[in-house]
């Protein structure tokens, strides 16, 4: 039987803007190679049959990179993703006595502090989540990867004070569900509904195309928001890219312009505020996204 060798790329794998999978799979190669992400290790036995095991670091957690809508990187960054760390299985929250181990905080600064400094030697900008931070709300932490072109430095945050909400938004430990507030989804679908451009049952042959609507990190949520949603369009399948040729019917231009003023109109006039990437959509794409947010209301004087 051969050896244990890892699994995955063994060279830094190439990034691609225009490929959001590629720059995941680029910052899920550079964890292992600081030894914080997971890999897996594979041999064949002497018939063939080939064998795997999953290797997680010891002591340290364990991070994973996941895609991140360009709508929500930071302004001038070439490359974005979300990392989340999960605490080693001692130092987790007890599901059923909801007990949070002793040690477990101090864990939890320590190797967000320590991951952090790993990936800033590497070059990326790290932001930890000022709301995904203690095991005392989710069983998780997360932080804001990215990096940006050489010789242009990253933003600046806002002080604590300006961000609108003061505890993480639900799902968490200590809140569930939105109930009785309605959540981000529920706003803004309601608004799409109102013009006509959502339904339940998403009809795949709507002259308007398709919109899919879904929750968001509140790690990336605008310092203004108090309800924030991902949201996607897709064109109507008359318009769709022809998968054998690659070529675009005519009139899709036209469609992508059409559908994304009217879907900017509707949310707008519902109140709600739309964020897009800074490179502007086109018919070359395949989808448009966008973060789409409600702002917080100012507070009186008073309060």
């Amino acid at each position: 039987m051969s050896e244990w060798t890892r699994e995955g790329p063994v060279t830094e794998p190439a990034y691609h803007r225009s490929d959001p999978q590629s720059g995941r799979a680029l910052v899920d190669f550079h964890l292992r190679e600081l030894g914080l992400g997971e890999s897996w290790l594979v041999r064949v036995a002497d018939d063939g049959q080939r064998f795997s095991r999953h290797v997680l670091p010891q002591g340290l957690g364990v991070c994973r990179a996941y895609v991140l809508t360009e709508a929500a990187w930071p302004e001038g960054a070439e490359l974005c993703v979300t990392v989340e760390w999960t605490p080693d299985a001692a130092l987790r929250r007890d599901d059923r006595t909801s007990r949070v181990p002793t040690g477990a905080e101090g864990h939890w600064r320590e190797r967000i502090a320590a991951t952090t400094q790993a990936l800033t030697s590497l070059g990326y900008v790290v932001e930890p989540s000022r709301f995904r931070c203690s095991p005392r709300y989710h069983f998780t932490a997360e932080l804001l990867v990215y990096r940006m072109p050489a010789g242009v430095p990253p933003r600046r945050l806002p002080a604590a004070t300006a961000w609108a909400l003061s505890e993480p938004a639900p799902p968490h430990y200590q809140r569930s569900g939105w109930y009785p507030e309605r959540s981000p989804a529920e706003i803004v679908r309601d608004a799409l509904r109102e013009a006509g451009l959502y339904s339940c049952r998403q009809d795949q042959s709507s002259p308007l195309g398709r919109i899919g609507v879904r929750d968001i990190t509140q790690t990336v949520w605008p310092p203004e928001a108090d309800r924030c949603v991902w949201l996607t369009w897709w064109p109507a399948p008359a318009f769709a890219r022809d998968p054998d040729t690659g070529l675009l019917p005519v009139g899709t231009e036209n469609h992508w312009h059409k559908c994304l003023d009217r879907l900017h109109q509707a949310l707008s006039g519902a109140g709600l505020v739309l964020r897009s990437r800074a490179r502007p959509w086109s018919s070359a794409d395949n989808a448009a996204d966008f973060l789409v947010y409600r702002a917080a209301a100012p507070l009186s004087p008073s309060e």
